[in-house]
C-alpha cells in the first residue's frame, strides 16, 4: 500500500499545482481584457478638431462638425519632383513679332524631339490630369514583363530549382501507464531532425526531389539496442509525375504548374500579355506621333491665318487713309472703312492670342484627327509645346518652317487595304487576344481529366550509435505507387471550357468587326485625300481670281472709277476669306496623306519613326552573328565540338587559338 499512498499523494500535489496555475491564469485573461478594453475606450488617432457641444451648439452645428473634411497631404519625397518654370506667358512682347522672337523647327524636328524626350504619349486632351492611370509610358511593357504575379520571369520563376533546409529540436517529457515506455512508465527524450534538400519542376509537369535527412535521438528508453543516443540519416530521391491532369510541355507552358481553371500563368501566356502590350504601346507612339503632327499644321495655319489678317487690317487702313486724302468723300464712306478697320484689327487679336478650344486631335472625325483650326498663334504654340515636353512658355515662339506639300498622290486601293489589315496596330493587338483565348481553351481542355500521378521514392539509409552517413550502411530502401482524384461531374472544368469558347467567339466577332472598321477609316481617308486636293486647287484658283479683281479694284478706285466704296470693302473680305480657305485647303489636304498612312498602318515609317529595345551589347551582337553564320549552310563555322566532328579545313580549338 506503500506506493500507492506516495502515488495518490503526488496525484493531490498535481492538483494543487493545477489549481493554483488555473487561479494565475484567470487572473491574467481579467487584467488584459482590461487593459484591452481601457485601449479601446481611448481616443484614437484624428486630425479633426475637437468638438464640443455648448449651450449655444445646435444639430446645424453638429452636422457641420461631421460632414467637415480634413485635408491632408503626403509627406515629400525624392520620388515626388517639383516643376516650375522661369517663364509666364506675358514674358514675351508680340505686339511686334520679329524674326529674332522665332525658333524655326521643321515637323521631322519636332517628331524626333518629342519622341526622344517623352517618358509618357502624351496626348492634346491633356489627360494625364483627368485620367492618369490610361496614359502609356516607355515602361509599360518593361512593367508587364517583370509583373510578379503575371510576368514572363514569374511563370519561369516556377520551373526553379528550390533549396529547402529546417532544423527541429525536441524535449519530450512524457508519463505512460505502461512500464515498457521509458523507465518505469516515465520517458524523455531530446530529438532533433535536420533536414536539406533541392527540389526541381521539370517541363513536363514532374516534380523531382531530392533530400539529405538527419535525425539525432536521445532517450531513456530501457529497450534501446545502442545505448541512449542513436543517429539516423537517410538519403531520399522522390518523382512525382501527372500521367493526366497537369501533364505534358503544352499544359505547362500554357498554364504552368499547378494551374487552376481561370487562374492560368504560363510562360506562353506571360508572353503573349508582353505581345499585347507592346502593341498597344507602339499604338501610343503612333498616336503620339500624329498628335505632334496635328499641333504642327495647327501652328503653321495659325501663322498663314495672322498673316492673312494682319495684310487684310493694313489693307483696310490704306484705304481708308486715301478716303481721308479725298475731300469729296462723305462721312458714310469713312465709318464704313473704319468699321472694316477695327473688324479685321479684332481679328487679327483673336488670331495672335486665340481662345481656349479645342483643335486638331486625334479620333474627333478620323483616327488620326480632322483638321479643326480654332487660330490663335500663341494658344496652339503653346499647344505644340505641350506635346513635345518644351517649357509652355519661353522667351521664343516656335515657328514651322515647313510648308504643306502639294504634290497629287495617288493611293492603290488593293495595296492599301492588303497593307492596313495586316499592319494595323489594333488588328494585331486583337490577333494576340484571339490567340490568348485559343491557349487558353487548349489549357482548360486538360481540367476535364482526372489527376493521376505516379510516385516513385528511393531511399539509402544509416544508422548508428555515432554520427554516420547514408553509405555507412547497406539500407536500401524504395516505393512505388499511385494517386489518383476526380471531382464527379468536372463542374468546374466544364465551367472553364464554356467561358473559354464563348470569349473566343466574342474575341473573333470583334476581330471581324474591326476590319469592318478599318476598311470604313482607309476609304473615308483616301476619299478625304482626294476631295482635299481638288478642294486646293479650287480654293488656289478662287484666291489668285479675288486676288487679280482686288488689283483691278483698286486702280479703278485710285482713278475715281468706282462709284461705291463697298464694293471695294467686299472685295476685300472676300479676299481674306479666300486666302484664309486656300491656306486652310492646304493644311487638310496635308493631313488627309497623313490620315491614309495611319489607317495603312504607315504612319510610324512615314514619320521615320522605329522602335527597338535598349542598345544590346558588343557581346550580344557578336554571339548573334555567329549564330546567323551557323544556320548558313554556305558558310562553314568557325568551330565545331571535336566529339561531334570535325570537318576537313576547319580549324581546331586549338589551331584557331593559334591563329588569334
Amino acid at each position: 500500500m506503500a506506493p500507492t499512498t506516495q502515488n495518490d499523494n503526488r496525484f493531490g500535489a498535481g492538483l494543487a499545482v493545477a489549481g493554483a496555475s488555473g487561479l494565475n491564469r484567470r487572473v491574467f485573461r481579467w487584467v488584459l481584457a482590461g487593459c484591452a478594453a481601457a485601449f479601446l475606450s481611448g481616443q484614437g488617432c484624428t486630425h479633426s478638431k475637437k468638438f464640443q457641444a455648448g449651450q449655444t451648439a445646435g444639430q446645424q452645428t453638429a452636422s457641420e462638425f461631421l460632414a467637415q473634411l480634413v485635408r491632408s497631404d503626403p509627406l515629400r519625397s525624392e520620388c515626388m519632383p517639383e516643376y516650375q518654370e522661369p517663364f509666364g506667358p506675358m514674358d514675351i512682347d508680340v505686339s511686334t513679332l520679329t524674326p529674332e522672337q522665332f525658333h524655326g523647327m521643321s515637323l521631322q524636328d519636332c517628331i524626333a524631339y518629342g519622341v526622344a524626350n517623352s517618358k509618357l504619349m502624351r496626348d492634346l486632351g491633356v489627360t494625364v490630369l483627368r485620367t492618369p492611370q490610361s496614359l502609356v509610358s516607355t515602361v509599360d511593357p518593361a512593367v508587364v514583363y517583370t509583373d510578379p504575379r503575371i510576368g514572363e520571369e514569374a511563370a519561369l520563376s516556377a520551373f526553379d530549382a528550390n533549396v529547402f533546409a529546417s532544423s527541429i529540436y525536441e524535449h519530450n517529457d512524457r508519463g505512460y501507464n505502461n512500464n515498457f515506455f521509458g523507465r518505469n512508465g516515465l520517458f524523455r527524450q531530446d530529438l532533433s531532425t535536420t533536414q536539406f534538400g533541392v527540389s526541381k519542376r521539370s517541363a513536363t509537369g514532374g516534380l523531382y526531389t531530392l533530400r539529405d535527412v538527419k535525425i539525432f535521438d536521445r532517450n531513456n528508453q530501457q529497450s534501446n539496442r545502442f545505448g541512449p543516443y542513436t543517429w539516423d540519416s537517410f538519403l531520399e530521391a522522390q518523382v512525382r509525375q501527372p500521367l493526366m491532369l497537369g501533364a505534358g510541355s503544352e499544359f505547362n507552358r500554357i498554364a504552368g504548374p499547378g494551374a487552376q481553371p481561370g487562374q492560368l500563368n504560363g510562360v506562353l501566356l506571360a508572353r503573349v500579355r508582353t505581345d499585347i502590350t507592346l502593341v498597344d504601346f507602339e499604338r501610343s507612339v503612333r498616336d503620339f506621333v500624329a498628335e505632334i503632327e496635328n499641333a504642327y499644321w495647327d501652328l503653321y495655319f495659325a501663322y498663314r491665318d495672322l498673316d492673312s489678317k494682319i495684310e487684310a487690317r493694313d489693307q483696310a487702313l490704306r484705304t481708308l487713309n486715301k478716303l481721308e486724302l479725298k475731300k469729296d468723300q462723305g462721312i458714310i464712306e469713312k465709318q464704313q472703312a473704319l468699321e472694316q478697320l477695327w473688324r479685321f484689327e479684332s481679328d487679327v487679336v483673336d488670331s495672335l492670342n486665340g481662345r481656349p478650344l479645342d483643335g486638331t486631335r486625334s479620333n474627333n472625325g478620323s483616327t488620326g484627327g480632322t483638321f479643326r483650326s480654332t487660330g490663335g498663334v500663341r494658344i496652339s504654340e503653346r499647344r505644340l509645346r505641350l506635346i513635345l515636353g518644351m517649357p509652355i512658355n519661353d522667351q521664343k515662339l516656335l515657328y514651322p518652317s515647313d510648308q504643306p506639300s502639294l504634290a497629287q498622290l495617288d493611293f492603290d486601293w488593293e495595296a492599301s487595304i492588303s497593307e492596313a489589315l495586316t499592319r494595323r496596330e489594333e488588328l494585331r493587338r486583337q490577333r494576340w487576344v484571339i490567340k490568348q483565348r485559343e491557349l487558353e481553351l487548349i489549357a482548360n481542355r486538360n481540367f476535364l481529366k482526372p489527376q493521376l500521378d505516379a510516385i516513385a521514392a528511393y531511399r539509402i539509409r544509416g544508422f548508428d550509435s555515432q554520427f554516420n552517413t547514408p553509405l555507412d550502411n547497406d539500407f536500401q530502401e524504395w516505393s512505388l505507387g499511385l494517386d489518383y482524384l476526380m471531382p464527379l461531374g468536372y463542374r468546374r472544368g466544364h465551367a472553364a471550357v464554356r467561358h473559354t469558347q464563348l470569349s473566343l467567339a466574342r474575341e473573333s466577332q470583334v476581330l471581324q468587326e474591326q476590319e469592318r472598321a478599318v476598311h470604313f477609316g482607309l476609304s473615308n481617308a483616301v476619299n478625304e485625300a482626294k476631295r482635299a486636293y481638288e478642294n486646293l486647287i479650287i480654293q488656289r484658283n478662287r484666291f489668285e481670281a479675288v486676288q487679280g479683281q482686288i488689283a483691278g479694284l483698286d486702280a479703278r478706285y485710285r482713278t475715281g472709277q468706282v462709284e461705291q466704296l463697298f464694293v471695294l470693302l467686299e472685295a476685300q473680305r472676300r479676299s481674306l476669306e479666300a486666302t484664309i480657305r486656300y491656306h486652310q485647303s492646304a493644311v487638310e489636304y496635308q493631313l488627309a496623306v497623313r490620315n491614309v498612312n495611319l489607317e495603312r498602318g504607315t504612319l510610324l515609317s512615314y514619320c521615320n519613326v522605329f522602335l527597338n529595345e535598349s542598345p544590346s551589347t558588343d557581346f550580344i551582337v557578336s554571339q548573334g552573328i555567329q549564330r546567323a553564320g551557323n544556320h548558313d549552310a554556305t558558310t562553314a563555322p568557325h568551330y565545331r565540338d571535336p566529339v561531334i566532328a570535325t570537318p576537313t579545313g576547319v580549324l581546331s580549338p586549338n589551331a584557331l587559338d593559334a591563329t588569334r
